[in-house]
């Protein structure tokens, strides 16, 4: 049976998608020139992704956490994805593990700080700085230094779902309704402020600011679609997300 029917159309995430292609392609595929690159093209694809979604949570995490005794969170956070990124079969493993992706991304970095802990053990061949079996590995742990990953993984889903919005407003030609949204709902100003500034009415304002948070609802959805979150539970994943914020 094939990989891909353990990922239902509905279900499948931009993410999972590029992975089960990967592991569906047979070793004779990947010799072939046309297919190596789509899977050198994929790899390279989900790299970046991980890279730019999670770089900043997992430094925040670290900060936060006893990982933060082993050296510099960017230092870290760079090491983890320098030693696992690179190894094709890591982020496979991930649909696998019936997890969030961000959990289960968070594990790999606090199992990362314990390998460097036991290496930072042997090489002393006396005891580490800091104990492999001081750092928590607990899952569900609800410390400190796991609401600030949170925190900072909303805040970072959020400003792709903006980003996205702004992008596709300025296509459409309609910028200036995004701008009124940034005005009001980013910068906290009252529509009677500047209003006159871009030829609407303050009601008028208040309109294109409701239709472009629902855009940015619609498209933050998307995000967390990719995110690995079922369809059944966006609407609790998405108050969530607010309420970290």
């Amino acid at each position: 049976m094939s990989d891909r029917s353990a990922f239902p159309t509905t279900h499948a995430t931009w993410l999972e998608t590029i992975l089960i292609d990967d592991r569906c392609m047979s070793d004779t595929q990947r010799a072939d020139v046309a297919n190596a690159a789509k899977h050198a093209h994929n790899a390279a694809k989900a790299r970046l992704h991980v890279m730019e979604r999670y770089a900043a949570p997992l430094e925040v995490f670290v900060k936060g956490s006893s990982l933060a005794r082993l050296g510099e969170p960017a230092e870290l956070v760079h090491g983890f994805f320098a030693a696992r990124l690179s190894d094709a079969n890591y982020l496979r493993a991930w649909p696998r593990s019936g997890m969030r992706f961000r959990r289960w991304l968070m594990n790999g970095m606090l199992f990362y700080g314990q390998g460097i802990a036991r290496d930072r053990a042997r090489a002393a061949a006396r005891g580490a700085t800091v104990a492999a079996e001081e750092l928590d590995l607990r899952a569900g742990t609800a410390s400190a230094a796991e609401e600030d990953f949170e925190r900072a993984w909303a805040l970072a889903v959020v400003r792709e779902a903006t980003a996205r919005v702004e992008a596709a407003l300025l296509d459409e030609g309609r910028a200036d309704e995004f701008e009124i949204f940034r005005r009001h709902a980013i910068d906290g100003q009252p529509y009677a402020a500047f209003a006159g500034e871009v030829g609407r009415t303050p009601q008028q304002c208040a309109g294109a600011t409701r239709l472009v948070a629902q855009r940015v609802r619609a498209v933050l959805a998307e995000v967390l679609r990719e995110e690995g979150v079922p369809e059944a539970e966006l609407d609790d994943e998405i108050a969530r997300v607010r309420g970290v914020l």
